[in-house]
């Protein structure tokens, strides 16, 4: 599991268009739905469900976990990390992403 310490990293892995690069937004349907980084999927960490919709993700990709703070994304990290995923943390979160040039969709 590696981690961006700054949104200047995000942004430059995102610039960098890897194809085997996902973003997973793992903040609530809700918050997702008020904004998110643009290209982003949404996997709510909070979700009953989602322990199932980890099992189905390609373990050949590379997911870039974000929240709205750090700590969704760590605690997502870490359980996607030990299923044998290639994670990317952000440990920054969302709320520090506004003025790092991501672009950001709502």
């Amino acid at each position: 599991m590696d981690y961006f310490k700054t949104p200047q990293d995000i942004k430059k892995r995102l610039d960098a268009k890897n194809p085997n690069d996902v973003l997973l937004d793992v903040r609530t349907p809700s918050e997702f739905g008020d904004g998110h980084i643009q290209g982003a999927i949404n996997l709510n960490i909070g979700g009953l469900d989602v322990i199932l919709k980890i099992q189905k993700l390609d373990k050949s990709k590379t997911y870039i976990l974000y929240c709205r703070s750090g700590g969704r994304s760590k605690m997502a990290s870490m359980i996607m990390a030990q299923s044998g995923f290639d994670i990317i943390n952000c440990q920054f979160g969302f709320m520090h992403l506004e003025g790092s040039g991501v672009k950001i969709s709502d």
